[in-house]
């Protein structure tokens, strides 16, 4: 409460704000960066001077599914001298940031927002919260404030939220979750375009794409584990994008039997860019550990620097150490329990 009561202390009487997302990023980094700035914005008081709000971002270019998203809004342009404070925003780490790490460095004012359960607490003000993602905490944040939130904020929110778990089949799913996805509805909110917008969506490139991860899948660990990969070339063929390969690592974890799912993709400065998902009580965020990422339980990626099989070769040992910590759960009674068929016998 306190880290929290300071946030808004420091946001209402600072004049110039930044706010920083993570590199290459997702819906749940840009929504959550663009809400925040309106969410300042509409609870202003409205005899003050207008605060100003610059947002960064460390990318070439916004994926083609997000670039919706941004639309009419300004990145990247520091628009004063200096910040009376930074707020970084879905970063688990400094170096998340990319090149504005500098920036947010460069001053002690800090407040660092997030959802990932391997956050550093980098900042001076830490504000990492148990929920689905970072706009469902910004959400959970304006509320317990009594703030303003517009319809379009709620958009962006809903956004963040569907897409970091995948519509709801991953991540950390709480029952806030479904609480600020039910207010979302009621407010009458055409959450299937938003939903058909980013699942029902998809180039044929990302199709063909699919077809060459896929080609790649091998069983190891008594078919335990999932692993695909992509080259650069697989992704010129199919004239697709790093925005294309998102959410393929969700079809090897969609197989029954597969405990971690894995896709490794090699980006154009030789570097692997390795997604992981688990299932069964596995927590891929501790594997994502062990090769300097983090994420979630069930929903954890890293960088890595170097030939594939080194890295084939430390993740599969993590991945097994893991694997051993964790004996297969009995998914037989997930419909009904003992005391109920009791019950029902005796009804009988």
């Amino acid at each position: 409460m306190k880290s929290l009561l300071k946030c808004v202390a420091d946001i209402k009487k600072s004049k110039n704000i930044a706010i920083i997302t993570h590199t290459t990023p997702d819906a749940d980094a840009l929504c959550s960066a663009i809400a925040l700035k309106k969410l300042i914005r509409q609870n202003q008081n409205e005899n003050s001077e207008p605060k100003q709000i610059d947002i960064f971002v460390d990318a070439d270019e916004i994926g083609e599914r997000n670039l919706a998203i941004v639309k009419g809004i300004e990145l990247n342009v520091q628009n004063c001298e200096n910040y009376d404070l930074v707020i970084s925003v879905d970063c688990a780490s400094l170096s998340r940031m990319g090149k504005y790490s500098e920036l947010f460095q460069k001053y002690d004012n800090t407040i660092n927002i997030d959802h990932h359960t391997t956050n550093d607490n980098f900042a001076k003000n830490n504000i990492v919260l148990i929920t689905s993602s970072t706009c469902e905490g910004l959400y959970l944040l304006a509320k317990s404030q009594n703030a303003k939130i517009s319809d379009d904020v709620c958009k962006l929110i809903y956004s963040g939220i569907i897409t970091d778990t995948n519509n709801l089949t991953q991540g950390t799913i709480t029952v806030n979750t479904h609480k600020v996805i039910a207010e979302i509805i009621g407010r009458k909110i055409n959450v299937e375009a938003l939903n058909d917008y980013f699942f029902k969506n998809n180039t044929k490139n990302k199709a063909f794409l699919l077809k060459q991860a896929l080609d790649s899948l091998t069983f190891i660990a008594g078919d335990r584990i999932a692993f695909m990969k992509l080259t650069k070339q697989d992704l010129a063929e199919c004239e697709a994008t790093f925005d294309d390969t998102l959410g393929i690592v969700n079809h090897g974890i969609e197989i029954k039997g597969v405990d971690i799912a894995i896709l490794a993709i090699k980006q154009e400065d030789n570097s692997y860019y390795v997604s992981l998902r688990g299932k069964n009580g596995i927590n891929v965020a501790n594997i994502a550990k062990t090769m300097g990422g983090g994420g979630h339980e069930t929903v954890a990626a890293f960088q890595y620097n170097g030939l594939l099989a080194d890295m084939k070769d430390q993740l599969l040992k993590a991945c097994k150490d893991e694997l051993a910590n964790h004996t297969l759960e009995d998914i037989e009674n997930i419909f009904y329990n003992d005391d109920d068929d009791e019950l029902e016998n005796k009804n009988m």
